[in-house]
C-alpha cells in the first residue's frame, strides 16, 4: 500500500545489486537516506534509473560502436546549445555507473568530446528527479530488519518537493583510549543525545568486546552523524587497525551494514551516515572563532568554559594500570566535549541550512566542494535550457588572471568622522544588470563590459546566471519576510539561517566561476564582473572627489570618506543621503559604519576605528589586518596593539607613545603588567601556527612549528598534518630557533626569551607609533633618534591631520568579526 513521507535527505549513494538473482548482471539501486519530519529515520530504494552522458558531433563510427555494444542501454540523437550554438550531439545510456569513466575515454578516441561524464550517479538521480534537500516520498514501507537499521524501509515510485525543515538528527560522539606501548584499546567513551538529555556508555572489556560492542551500539542508536575530536586522524584508524588485528573483517556501521572506509585525505564513507570530524568542524569556522590553539582543551576552555580533565596521555598505559576509572572518565569527557563544541559551533545547523538553498543532502555539502553547491542549481538549469555542461578541467596548468577589484590607496593619518558605505550584494547585481553569463557571451552582444567582452541583452536571451541569481534574491526576500512575521523562537531562528545561507551561496557564484578549474569557467564573464565593479567604485570615487569629499579608502564592495561636516548626526545624515544617492538600479548602496575616528599606517586592508555608529556599538573597536585579527600573533602581542590603538583613537598620540614604550620595556624586563591576571602569563606569549605534511616543505628542520610538532609527537600528544600546533620561543639566537610545545593546561617550565618577545612587540607597536617618530629600534631600546619624521611632514603625504584633543574615558572594546 502506498504512502508518503516528507523526509530531509542525510545522505544519498547507490549499491549496486543483480535485480533477476546471482547469475543477472548488476544493476545499480540508488539509496537515500534521511530523518522524516516527525524525527524517525528511513532509509529509501529507487530502482530503474540509469546513468548516462553526453558525446558532442558523435561520428558515424562512434554511433555505430556504441549502439552495438551491449553495455549501451540507449544512444540517442538530440541537440544542445555549445558554445553559444546549437550542435548534434548524443546522449549515451549506460546500464552501469561504474562503467562511465570507461565510455568517456572510448568517445574520446573516437574524436567526441564528452560531456556531463564527470557527475556522481547519485547527483545524476537528484538533478534530475530535481529533488531538494527535503522531499515528500511516495512508495511502499518495508520491513528495514536484516536490511537497513532504520525506523521506515520505503521503496519508492515517485518524489514531490516539500518545504524544508530542521530535523533533530541524532549525532553520536565517541573517544578511544588505548595504549602507547602495543596500541591495544583500553576502552571507548561515547555519549549521544536522547530526546535533549545526554546518554553516555562506556566500552571496556576484552578488545575485540569493545569493538564488537561498539558496532552494535552504532547500529542500535541508528545516528545520523558520528562524531568525534580528531577522529579522522586518530580514533577511525586505530578503530580499523585494532578490528584487522583482532579477525574483525568487517566494521558494519552504516545503515545498510556495509563496511566504511576511507575517501580521499579526510572522508569517511558510511553509507546513510556522515562522518563529521570536530576538529575539522572548529577549522571550517576559524573566521568567526578566531582560535589561537586547536587542541580539544584550547577549543572547549574557550568556547565552553570547561576543558579536559588531567591525566598525562602518554602515561596511560600507567595510568590505566593504577586507576581504571580515571581513564575512563577521561575518556567520556573527550567524547562529551566534542559533542558540546560540535553544538556550540553550528555546524551542523548551518550546513543544513546551506543544503536546503542548494538543493543536496547534507553530506555533500559539509563535505564538498562549494562547487558542488553550485553545481547543483546551474546544472538543473543548464540541462532544461538544453545548455551543454562541460566536465570540470583539470586542476593546475597555466591560469588566465582576472584582475581583481578596485582598491584605493590608505594614505597614512588619523582622520575624523570617517563614513563606510556598502555595496549590498554587488556582483550578484552586477551579473543580473547586466546579463552576465557564459550562455550570453557573444560578439554580438549590445551591453559592452570595461574589460570589452559582449553580452547579450536580457531581451534578445536571458542568461542562466542573471535569472538564477534574481530567483534567489527574491527567496531571500520572501525568506526574510517570513522571519520578521514568526513568533516563535525556533522560526525566527531557522528562517535567520536560511536567509544567511541563501546569501552564502549568491555570494559564492563569481568565485566558483572564476576558478580555472570550474566547468562553467569563462575568462571574460569573471573579468567584467570585476571590471564592472571596478568602474563603479571609481565612478563614485570621481563623484566625492569632484565635490570635495576626502576619499579614505575603498576595496571591492566599500567606499569610505570623511563627512564634510563633523559630528554624528550630520555625519549620519550625509551617509544616508550620499547612500541614496549611488543607490543606482539594481546596484544599493547602504551605511555600514561611522567612525569617529579612523588611524592606518598606510597599508591596504588594515585600519583601526572607533566606532560612533550604529549607536549600539558606540565607542566599539574595529580592526582590519592588523594583528589583533591575525591568528597567528601572540595574545601579548595583539592586546599591546589593542591598547596603543585605544589611546591612539582617543586622539592621545604622546599617550600611545609612553604606553608603547612602556609596554616594550616591561616585555623586555620579562615583567609585561597587561597581560589577564587571572590566565598564566606564559599563556600570552603562545604562537600557533598550522604545520603540513613534512614532505610540503622544503626545509623542515628550520620551522619553528615542524620542529614544536616533532616534540608533541615525542611527548605523546596527538598531531595531524593540518593541525595547528603552539609554541613558546626559548632560544632565538640559534639557528634554528629553539622553541617549546605548549600545551593548554601543562605547566611550562622553560623560561622564554623576552628580548625575542620584546622585539616582536615593538615591531608590531612601531606600525602605529613610526607615524610619530617612534620605529622599531626607537620603541626596543626606549630612545629617540636624533633625526625624526614629522607626524606633520612626509609621513602622511602632507595631510595636516587633526589636532589632539583630551584623552577620554575607555569604553567597552569588541572585535567585531565582519568583513
Amino acid at each position: 500500500m502506498s504512502d508518503s513521507w516528507d523526509v530531509r535527505l542525510v545522505t544519498a549513494s547507490y549499491r549496486r545489486e543483480p535485480p533477476g538473482g546471482p547469475e543477472d548482471p548488476q544493476e545499480p539501486v540508488i539509496q537515500l537516506f534521511g530523518r522524516t519530519r516527525d524525527g524517525r529515520s528511513i532509509a529509501i530504494e529507487y530502482s530503474g534509473f540509469r546513468p548516462y552522458f553526453y558525446v558532442v558531433a558523435p561520428s558515424p563510427a562512434l554511433r555505430d560502436g556504441f549502439v552495438r555494444d551491449r553495455q549501451v542501454a540507449a544512444f540517442e540523437e538530440v541537440i544542445l546549445e555549445v558554445e553559444g550554438r546549437p550542435t548534434p550531439c548524443a546522449r549515451v545510456v549506460l546500464r552501469q555507473p561504474w562503467k562511465t569513466p570507461e565510455y568517456r575515454e572510448k568517445a574520446r578516441r573516437f574524436g567526441s568530446t564528452p560531456l556531463e561524464a564527470d557527475i556522481p550517479f547519485q547527483h545524476r538521480f537528484i538533478y534530475d528527479m530535481d529533488l531538494g534537500a527535503a522531499v515528500r516520498v511516495h512508495g511502499t514501507p518495508a520491513d528495514p530488519a536484516g536490511r537497513y537499521t532504520t525506523d521506515l524501509f520505503v521503496v519508492a515510485d515517485r518524489f514531490e518537493p516539500c518545504e524544508p525543515f530542521r530535523p533533530q538528527l541524532r549525532i553520536l560522539s565517541f573517544d578511544i583510549e588505548n595504549s602507547i606501548r602495543d596500541g591495544h584499546i583500553f576502552c571507548i567513551g561515547v555519549v549521544y543525545r536522547e530526546q535533549g538529555e545526554l546518554k553516555t556508555r562506556v566500552l571496556a572489556g576484552t578488545e575485540k568486546e569493545i569493538i564488537e560492542r561498539f558496532v552494535k551500539l552504532v547500529q542500535e542508536t541508528d545516528p545520523d552523524v558520528i562524531s568525534g575530536y580528531n577522529i579522522d586522524g586518530y580514533d577511525l584508524p586505530v578503530l580499523v587497525e585494532r578490528a584487522q588485528k583482532n579477525g574483525i573483517p568487517k566494521l558494519q556501521l552504516a545503515r545498510d551494514f556495509s563496511d566504511f572506509f576511507h575517501l580521499g585525505e579526510r572522508f569517511w564513507r558510511v553509507d546513510g551516515r556522515i562522518v563529521t570530524d570536530v576538529w575539522w568542524a572548529v577549522k571550517a569556522e576559524r573566521l568567526t572563532l578566531h582560535l589561537k590553539q586547536e587542541t580539544l582543551d584550547y577549543v572547549a576552555k574557550h568556547l565552553l568554559g570547561e576543558g579536559k580533565h588531567d591525566l598525562e596521555r602518554q602515561k596511560i598505559d600507567e595510568e590505566w594500570e593504577r586507576d581504571r576509572d580515571k581513564v575512563i572518565r577521561y575518556c567520556v569527557n573527550d567524547a562529551e566535549l566534542s559533542l558540546k563544541i560540535l553544538e556550540r559551533v553550528r555546524r551542523i545547523e548551518k550546513t543544513l541550512d546551506l543544503a536546503a538553498v542548494s538543493k543536496l543532502p547534507l553530506e555533500d555539502v559539509l563535505h564538498g566542494r562549494t562547487s558542488n553547491l553550485i553545481d547543483s542549481i546551474l546544472i538543473r538549469a543548464a540541462d532544461r535550457a538544453k545548455v551543454a555542461v562541460p566536465m570540470m578541467k583539470m586542476r593546475g596548468g597555466r591560469v588566465e588572471q582576472i584582475e581583481g577589484g578596485y582598491v584605493h590607496s590608505l594614505q597614512p593619518g588619523l582622520y575624523e568622522w570617517v563614513i563606510s558605505l556598502d555595496f549590498r550584494a554587488m556582483y550578484p547585481s552586477l551579473i543580473i544588470e547586466n546579463n552576465i553569463c557564459f550562455t550570453t557571451v557573444s560578439p554580438d552582444g549590445s551591453i559592452e563590459s570595461p574589460t570589452g567582452a559582449k553580452f547579450l541583452s536580457a531581451d534578445v536571451k536571458k542568461g542562466l546566471l542573471p535569472v538564477i541569481l534574481a530567483n534567489l534574491m527574491k527567496e531571500r526576500q520572501d525568506v526574510r519576510a517570513r522571519m520578521r512575521d514568526a513568533t516563535a523562537p525556533e522560526m525566527k531562528d531557522f528562517y535567520e539561517g536560511l536567509q544567511a545561507a541563501i546569501k552564502v551561496l549568491m555570494n559564492a557564484f563569481y568565485g566558483v566561476l572564476a576558478s580555472s578549474f570550474y566547468r562553467f569557467n569563462d575568462p571574460k564573464v569573471g573579468a567584467s564582473i570585476t571590471g564592472f565593479a571596478r568602474e563603479r567604485i571609481k565612478g563614485i570615487i570621481g563623484e566625492l572627489e569632484a565635490e570635495g569629499v576626502k576619499v579614505v579608502y575603498a576595496d571591492t564592495d566599500s567606499v569610505f570618506f570623511q563627512s564634510p561636516t563633523p559630528g554624528l548626526e550630520s555625519s549620519l545624515e550625509f551617509a544616508r543621503r550620499t547612500a541614496e544617492r549611488f543607490s543606482r538600479g539594481r546596484i544599493s548602496m547602504e551605511v555600514d559604519k561611522i567612525f569617529e575616528t579612523l588611524f592606518s599606517h598606510g597599508r591596504k586592508k588594515r585600519y583601526a576605528g572607533k566606532v560612533g555608529w550604529p549607536t549600539d556599538m558606540g565607542g566599539q573597536l574595529v580592526v582590519r589586518g592588523y594583528e589583533i585579527r591575525r591568528t597567528d600573533a601572540f595574545d601579548l602581542q595583539s592586546e599591546a596593539q589593542r591598547r596603543v590603538f585605544e589611546r591612539i583613537l582617543d586622539r592621545d598620540q604622546d599617550g600611545a607613545v609612553a604606553l608603547a614604550r612602556g609596554i616594550v620595556a616591561e616585555v623586555r624586563a620579562g615583567t609585561p603588567s597587561i597581560v589577564d591576571p587571572e590566565r598564566d602569563p606564559i599563556e600570552s606569549l603562545v604562537i600557533s601556527r598550522t604545520v603540513k605534511d613534512e614532505t610540503q616543505y622544503v626545509n623542515p628542520n628550520s620551522m619553528s612549528n615542524v620542529i614544536a610538532a616533532r616534540k608533541l609527537e615525542e611527548m605523546g600528544e596527538e598531531f595531524m598534518p593540518g593541525m595547528k600546533v603552539s609554541w613558546i620561543v626559548t632560544d632565538s639566537k640559534r639557528s634554528p630557533m629553539e622553541v617549546e610545545p605548549y600545551v593548554s593546561g601543562r605547566p611550562f617550565e622553560k623560561r622564554p626569551d623576552w628580548e625575542y618577545y620584546a622585539r616582536r612587540v615593538a615591531q608590531t607597536l612601531a606600525y602605529i607609533t613610526e607615524a610619530y617618530g617612534w620605529d622599531e629600534k626607537a620603541l626596543f631600546t626606549g630612545t629617540l633618534p636624533a633625526q625624526q619624521t614629522s607626524l606633520f611632514g612626509d609621513a602622511f603625504g602632507g595631510e595636516t591631520l587633526p589636532e589632539r584633543g583630551p584623552a577620554k574615558a575607555k569604553k567597552d572594546l569588541t572585535l567585531e568579526d565582519f568583513f
